[in-house]
């Protein structure tokens, strides 16, 4: 006896090309989302490790603060990616954002030095602007906004465990 192979018709193919077109549709947006979250943990990652350096720095140093320059003041001192290079073990890769896509333009990297802290001691009774924490680096821009918000950037506070991630 013979077999009989029965293939697909051209309407059974497009219907299945149809149905695998729609769940891709609906795995995308998930998968970017998923995407999103892992670059703002990386860094929020990033800036723990930028603070850890800096409470080494402080150690070396009387535990104050360097001068560094930022957008504030670009003429403040030299960037903090230089000062801070021998305490993360020459790493410059912890001053690029995952999310940052233009980050080898700056090189300063992704993260602003908030040059109102420079020199500061570093305790939280002086780390505060009007009874508020005051951030001592950030992102650079709106890294991580979602479609419909103004802003979210990720803050380093010191002591170096306090990261955040702010959105308006």
């Amino acid at each position: 006896m013979r077999r009989r192979i029965r293939c697909f018709t051209l309407l059974e193919l497009l219907v299945t090309i149809a149905v695998i077109a729609v769940l891709a549709g609906l795995l995308f947006p998930a998968l970017q989302s998923a995407r999103a979250a892992a670059w703002r943990s990386g860094c929020l990652g990033n800036l723990s490790q930028i603070g850890k350096g800096l409470e080494l720095y402080g150690a070396d140093n009387r535990y104050c603060l360097p001068h560094c320059s930022g957008s504030q003041n670009p003429a403040a001192g030299p960037a903090v990616i230089t000062v801070l290079k021998p305490y993360l073990s020459d790493n410059t890769g912890v001053f690029r954002c995952p999310a940052d896509h233009t980050s080898s333009q700056r090189p300063e990297g992704s993260y602003d030095w908030n040059t109102f802290a420079n020199g500061r001691k570093m305790d939280e009774k002086t780390l505060k602007l009007l009874d508020f924490p005051m951030p001592v680096m950030g992102d650079y821009d709106n890294f991580h906004s979602a479609a419909g918000q103004t802003s979210s950037k990720n803050w380093l506070y010191l002591p170096a465990t306090i990261t955040r991630e702010i959105r308006k």
